[in-house]
């Protein structure tokens, strides 16, 4: 696997805990700093067909606000025609891809039961 080593300025309050979890684990820092990433990297479009990448990807230039508004099929985005975009259902993976951005930006997300309570 290809690594890419790099230097990273980590304010104290970041540092701190990390270094802590490491010294009570046993882990290295660097194993607890790659888990803290892993754990909040940004959507994966690895399973998602390429065709949809570039206009998923695009979800990331709107504000929350825009965002919600794709969730709640309130955007006006033309729909797609094409069996691909059918078979996979297009709308319901935009409004999937949204919801994941919202989470990763640190948005408390409902559970699906409060979800269809509204």
């Amino acid at each position: 696997m290809k690594e890419y080593r790099l230097s990273l300025a980590l304010p104290v309050n970041i540092y701190e805990p990390l270094k802590q979890i490491a010294d009570v684990t046993g882990a290295s820092l660097d194993e607890v700093i790659l888990q803290t990433l892993k754990g909040g990297m940004p959507p994966s479009l690895r399973k998602v067909p390429e065709q949809f990448h570039a206009e998923l990807l695009a979800l990331n230039k709107r504000d929350d606000v825009g965002l919600w508004d794709v969730i709640q099929a309130k955007d006006t985005q033309p729909a797609r025609e094409g069996t691909v975009y059918e078979a996979a259902d297009f709308p319901m993976l935009r409004r999937a891809y949204a919801f994941s951005l919202l989470k990763w930006r640190g948005h408390p997300m409902p559970s699906p039961h409060e979800m269809m309570l509204e």
